[in-house]
């Protein structure tokens, strides 16, 4: 556990030194701090006895495990870092230039960006949107939701910024944190925080210390009604037809059941317990190191890559949903190593200890933290409308960290479709305009001809 520990901290300062002052501007910077919270500080709390007593995803396994998959899991993501900073993203840091963000302004119109989330926001506070698949199956509604609702939410938010100045910042984070904590998850809201912030600091709009204290607070407050709601009500608020209102009704009532309850289950200690057992990255890879010592054969490393067919979509992929949870990686392990069928949070290094041994494992993360710094190369190297909501679905896909490499690549696919809309629309738009200016100077007079019959009556 002291050598993860310690495998730890050096990724985080090798990444402090190399990016220097700027270094939380990074995605792969949150991949590597949220490694440091699931494979770090989860365990070091889950030490203390009141709160390893609470942790039911562990029952059956032994210490020894959780401890080998600690250290494995640490090395992977300091094998991560290193190839990372390999590519240099360092020198990629540049600020927006003025043209740039009159540029950004143009193409991401607020107004339409708002239009677009109102239905997704109207399907899922009528149960039909997000958190509707775990009710009563995906729909149309749902699985457009799921994948562009929290994306379109924090780029309509940053174009307003951008466009009215970044004195709005408290207002439009309030708004983003009701919307997004009305559909009754926590993550969301972090994660939408924080993209908020990089995106206003790539575009050269940060906000104030004092604003960025203010934000803290709020997605604090967002969390602890979200909690309170939950501890008070459970989860079905969210998966029926209950409307913004009610449910920011609720979310009220369960900041102030969090506040002024006396009840163990809501106290500070109680809380730090639950969030230490939750964020336990690193239970999922212990029970699989377990069951491998007692003789259990990894599955094909074949089903490494094609896990990442996860990816496609269903639309393009039509027999994709035939193929059940068959591609699933996390599944598949759960199922053939005899593991407890509850909700782990496999992570990224953790995710396909199943399937490959220690070795191949540090190589595969070598290699995407490579591909991560070379994408981060080219991500930083403009700012352009594409690439900001690219920088958005990037931070988006870093927090999607305990979902592992499937997972995040389908938070990352979100962005890249919109991308390519914006591009498509930016490069249609100018060759309108391109168009425009040639009859323009078609229809116009040839000046030079004008001139030399000037010149010939008055020579005359």
């Amino acid at each position: 556990m002291l050598m993860a520990l310690l495998l730890q901290v050096v990724a985080v300062v090798l990444l402090r030194h190399r990016l220097g002052q700027y270094w939380l501007r990074h995605p792969v910077t949150l991949i590597v701090l949220a490694s440091a919270v699931y494979q770090g500080l989860s365990p070091v709390l889950l030490i203390f006895q009141p709160i390893g007593a609470l942790d039911s995803y562990r029952n059956g396994v032994q210490q020894n495990f959780t401890n080998s998959a600690t250290l494995l899991m640490s090395a992977e993501m300091l094998a991560f870092t290193i190839a990372y900073l390999i590519t240099r993203p360092e020198r990629t840091d540049v600020m927006a230039g003025s043209a740039n963000v009159r540029n950004v302004i143009k193409a991401l119109d607020w107004k339409w960006l708002t239009g677009v989330c109102v239905p997704l926001a109207i399907l899922t506070y009528e149960g039909r949107g997000y958190n509707n698949s775990l009710a009563v199956g995906p729909t149309l509604g749902s699985n457009l939701a799921v994948t562009f609702f929290i994306l379109l939410v924090v780029v309509a938010a940053f174009s307003f910024l951008l466009r009215h100045g970044v004195r709005w910042f408290i207002l439009v984070l309030t708004v983003q944190s009701l919307v997004l904590a009305a559909a009754g998850e926590r993550i969301p809201v972090i994660t939408d925080a924080i993209t908020l912030i990089l995106m206003l600091l790539l575009a050269g709009s940060p906000p104030s210390t004092r604003q960025m204290r203010t934000a803290s607070a709020l997605t604090l407050i967002a969390i602890l009604a979200i909690t309170g709601l939950r501890v008070e009500q459970g989860r079905s608020l969210f998966y029926k037809d209950s409307g913004l209102s009610t449910r920011i009704f609720a979310l009220g009532s369960g900041l102030t059941e969090f506040g002024g309850s006396s009840s163990t289950s809501l106290t500070g200690s109680a809380l730090i317990a639950q969030t230490a057992v939750r964020v336990d990255g690193v239970d999922f890879a212990g029970a699989i190191l377990q069951s491998l010592s007692f003789g259990q054969q990894r599955l094909s490393a074949t089903y490494v890559p094609e896990s990442l067919l996860l990816v496609v979509p269903s639309s393009i992929w039509s027999s994709k949903l035939a193929k059940g949870d068959a591609l699933d990686p996390a599944y598949m392990e759960v199922s053939d190593f005899g593991l407890q069928k509850i909700n782990f949070l496999p992570t990224l290094p953790g995710l396909y200890v199943g399937f490959l041994s220690a070795p191949w494992l540090l190589a595969l993360l070598a290699f995407i933290g490579w591909l991560c710094g070379c994408g981060e190369r080219w991500l930083f190297r403009r700012c352009t409308p594409a690439r900001l909501i690219l920088l958005a679905a990037a931070v988006i896909a870093a927090l999607a960290y305990e979902k592992g490499l499937p997972g995040m690549l389908v938070a990352l696919r979100a962005g890249v479709a919109i991308a390519v809309v914006v591009k498509l629309v930016e490069v249609l738009r100018a060759r309108s305009n391109r168009r425009q200016h040639r009859e323009i100077l078609n229809a116009a007079p040839d000046f030079a001809l004008v001139k030399a019959q000037d010149l010939r009556r008055t020579t005359s």
